[in-house]
């Protein structure tokens, strides 16, 4: 690869090969810069793709949040989620989880997240199980042997 020096003297050394009728040698000169010139378009291209991931990341840790559980999106006033912790904090992946009866999944980890009871009774109007039942009952029964 040529300096930057190189880079801008190097014009200037085509024009003066010109001038002193080197036409071929200013032809293969001219080339060189131009391959060098391609080349530093690609990379300036990747770092400003790259520039630009690394935007999109500093601006959507500002608007995730974490509720000790589970990840949590605020877009424009609107929440979104839940999203899974492992695949947020291990890929940097937001994967909505799916809710059950007593727990939240990640469909690509397969993580659990236990849904508390305070959010439970407040989803639920039904009185908790054990306030309806007025004796409890044993699991098993033993068998007398006669």
């Amino acid at each position: 690869m040529f300096s930057t020096m190189v880079q801008a003297t190097g014009f200037k050394r085509v024009l003066d090969l010109c001038t002193q009728g080197n036409i071929d040698e200013a032809a293969v000169l001219l080339k060189k810069l131009q391959a060098e010139f391609l080349t530093i378009c690609e990379e300036n291209a990747a770092l400003k793709k790259q520039l630009s991931e690394v935007a999109d990341i500093l601006d959507l840790a500002e608007k995730v949040h974490f509720d000790g559980q589970k990840y949590w999106l605020t877009d424009d006033g609107e929440t979104k989620g839940p999203f899974c912790q492992v695949c947020y904090d291990r890929d940097g992946l937001l994967i909505h989880l799916h809710k059950y009866k007593n727990h939240w999944e990640c469909q690509s980890c397969h993580g659990l997240f236990m849904i508390s009871r305070e959010s439970q009774q407040v989803v639920s109007s039904k009185p908790p199980l054990r306030t309806t039942l007025k004796k409890t009952l044993p699991l098993f029964f033993e068998q007398k042997r006669v």
